[in-house]
C-alpha cells in the first residue's frame, strides 16, 4: 500500500517557527534560599521563573499536503492549552461541516506525538478527513523541534504508528500498536513517522 506523503518536506509541516513547543528546561534542584546564599540574583531569577507552558496543537494533513504540492508555505498548526481543547476544536469542525451546504467532511485525528513519555508534555495531533482504513499517512522528515523531542506517541482512529530513527522511513524503528508510552532507543530521536492501518507494521 503506497504511503501518502501527507505533510512534509524537512521543514514544512511540523516546523513551528516560533519555537513554542521547545522542551521545557527543568528547574534547578536548588531552593531559592540556597540560591540566595550564592549571592547570584540572575541564578535566583532563573530558579523562580515559571516553567514553559505546554501547548497542544493540531495540524490538518490535507491542507499541508496541498500547500506542499503547490509550493506554498506550510500552514501553522492551531494550538491550544490542552488536548481536550484540541478534541473540541475537531468536533466543532465536524459539526460545522455537517451543518453546512457543502459536503460534510469529518475532522478525524489519525495520530498524536508527545514531548514526554506516557503521553506527557506538549503534543501535536495530525488530523484529516479520514482515518487509516485503506490509507497510510507518511511524514518522511520531522523538523528539528520534533525530531529531537518525541518521547511517546499513539495512533488514533484505526491507525497504528511506526517511528523511524532516520528520515525517509529508514533505520531502527518502533511499531506502536497503537500506543507507545516510551520509545526506548528512539527517545528524542524520531526522524520520520508513518500512521498506517491497524494490523500493519513497518
Amino acid at each position: 500500500m503506497p504511503i501518502r506523503r501527507a505533510v512534509m518536506t524537512a521543514a514544512a509541516a511540523l516546523a513551528l517557527s516560533t519555537g513554542a513547543l521547545a522542551p521545557a528546561i527543568p528547574a534547578s534542584a536548588e531552593t531559592p534560599a540556597e540560591v540566595r546564599a550564592t549571592g547570584s540574583a540572575s541564578i535566583e531569577r532563573s530558579v523562580l521563573a515559571p516553567a514553559a507552558a505546554e501547548e497542544h496543537c493540531a495540524l490538518d494533513i490535507g491542507v499541508a499536503a496541498s500547500a506542499e504540492e503547490l509550493g506554498l508555505e506550510a500552514p501553522e498548526p492551531i494550538c491550544f492549552s490542552s488536548i481536550e481543547e484540541v478534541e473540541r476544536y475537531l468536533e466543532r469542525r465536524s459539526v460545522a461541516a455537517a451543518d453546512s451546504r457543502l459536503a460534510a467532511t469529518a475532522s478525524i485525528a489519525v495520530g498524536r506525538i508527545y514531548k514526554d513519555a506516557d503521553k506527557g508534555g506538549s503534543s501535536l495531533t495530525f488530523w484529516g478527513s479520514s482515518g487509516c482504513a485503506g490509507a497510510s499517512f507518511g511524514f518522511p522528515s520531522l523538523s528539528s523541534s520534533w525530531s529531537t523531542s518525541v518521547s511517546s506517541l499513539t495512533g488514533l482512529s484505526g491507525c497504528w504508528a511506526t517511528a523511524y530513527a532516520a528520515t525517509s522511513y529508514s533505520g531502527a524503528r518502533v511499531n506502536c500498536m497503537p500506543y507507545c508510552s516510551s520509545l526506548g532507543g528512539l527517545n528524542d530521536r524520531v526522524r520520520s513517522l508513518v500512521f498506517r492501518p491497524t494490523g500493519s507494521v513497518g
